[in-house]
C-alpha cells in the first residue's frame, strides 16, 4: 500500500470522525441541553442514550486524530489542539477545514 493511499483511508477516518463528533456535539449542546434544563423536561432515556454514544464516539475521535498526526508528524501541541477542538462545539467542523487545506494537496 502507498504512503499517499495510507494517508487518504487515514484522512477519510479522521474527516468523518471529526463530522460525526461535531454534529453529535452541536445537537447535544445546542438541542438536548436546553431541553433538559432550559425547558425543564430532565433526563429522557434519549437525551441520555445521546450523551452515552457520544461518550463513545469521542474516544474514538482522539484515535483518528492521534493516527492522522503520525502520519502527518505534527507536534504535540497541534495534535493536543485538533484533539481539543473536539470538545467545542462546531470546532471540529473548523479544525477539519484548516486540515483539509493540508491533507488534500497530498493526496
Amino acid at each position: 500500500m502507498s504512503d499517499t493511499s495510507n494517508l487518504a483511508g487515514t484522512w477519510k477516518f479522521f474527516k468523518a470522525m471529526a463530522y460525526v463528533v461535531g454534529t453529535a456535539l452541536a445537537v447535544l449542546t445546542f438541542v438536548a441541553l436546553p431541553w433538559e434544563y432550559l425547558l425543564g423536561h430532565g433526563k429522557t432515556p434519549f437525551t441520555t442514550a445521546a450523551w452515552t454514544a457520544h461518550g463513545w464516539l469521542f474516544p474514538v475521535y482522539l484515535i483518528a486524530t492521534f493516527m492522522l498526526s503520525q502520519k502527518l508528524r505534527w507536534t504535540i501541541g497541534k495534535t493536543v489542539l485538533v484533539m481539543i477542538a473536539g470538545t467545542v462545539p462546531l470546532m471540529s467542523f473548523v479544525a477539519e477545514r484548516k486540515i483539509a487545506a493540508e491533507v488534500e494537496p497530498q493526496l
